[in-house]
């Protein structure tokens, strides 16, 4: 019976320091590899200097990058992997410490980090559930579905970051799917898509628009005529046909490509 079969035990890690060694080697037996080979280029690299215009701190630079990238891939906290990933470049010289802090000092991240707050206020006051549940019906079929959530999410993350859309919308969709009866993968997908088309419709839809619009401005202020200006609306009489194109798109091929059954 079911009930007399072993049950797979997830690993725990040993508790000696060897131990402990000796499992973390095997569990990340590639990312070491990896990790080592990058170091040993590295080296290599700046003891032979194979490219003229390199220095040491180039070669620091590139093993900076390689080994970040490894970390962020194994799902670590970025945060924290990108901050010491910069304090690394500063204290080697690579880079200056005006250049380490200049990120905190940008106008686009401080506009990036506003709308997180901005989205999670609207979260918390449930703004954006009852939005969501007086827009959205029982749809007749998924193509339905698909059009019904992906229209509003359009308009939310035109005026919202996208990111901070989907993360709010996602559990809305979920529940409105389990009351409907339709299965979350046929919209979960194209909801992100959806998103991301809205986010380009506004200049505060999505973070690349605001980091453009960032650099435009830094260009302006050094007398580098970049030779146009980004509005609020200048992206939105492409971006809109684009975005509902998308969507009619979507809502045409989601139950033909992605599964209607099975949650």
């Amino acid at each position: 019976s079911p009930s007399l079969l072993p049950r797979p035990s997830s690993p725990t890690p040993p508790r000696t320091t060897t131990s402990k060694l000796r499992w973390f080697l095997r569990r990340n037996r590639n990312a070491v590899l990896f990790a080592v080979a990058a170091t040993a280029a590295c080296i290599a690299g700046a003891i032979t200097n194979p490219i003229e215009r390199f220095t040491w701190r180039s070669w620091v630079a590139i093993w900076v990058t390689a080994n970040t990238l490894l970390v962020l891939v194994l799902d670590h906290a970025p945060d924290l992997v990108l901050l010491v990933a910069s304090l690394t470049l500063t204290l080697t010289g690579c880079i200056t410490e005006e250049q380490c802090w200049s990120g905190f000092a940008s106008h686009g991240v401080m506009a990036i980090g506003s709308l997180f707050i901005v989205a999670k206020a609207l979260e918390e006051a449930g703004t954006v559930e009852g939005l969501a549940g007086a827009l959205l019906g029982v749809p007749s079929s998924p193509f339905w579905a698909t059009a019904m959530l992906c229209t509003p999410t359009v308009i939310f993350s035109s005026v919202v970051n996208d990111t901070p859309v989907v993360a709010m919308l996602m559990p809305v969709a979920e529940r409105w799917c389990g009351r409907a009866g339709v299965s979350p993968a046929t919209v979960l997908m194209p909801l992100s898509f959806a998103a991301m088309l809205g986010g380009t419709c506004t200049i505060i839809g999505t973070s690349t628009n605001i980091v453009v619009q960032d650099r435009i401005q830094r260009d302006v202020e050094r007398g580098v005529d970049p030779g146009f200006r980004l509005g609020f609306f200048t992206m939105t009489p492409v971006a809109v046909p684009v975005a509902f194109v998308g969507v009619f798109l979507m809502a045409c091929l989601s139950a033909a490509v992605l599964p209607t059954g099975g949650g």
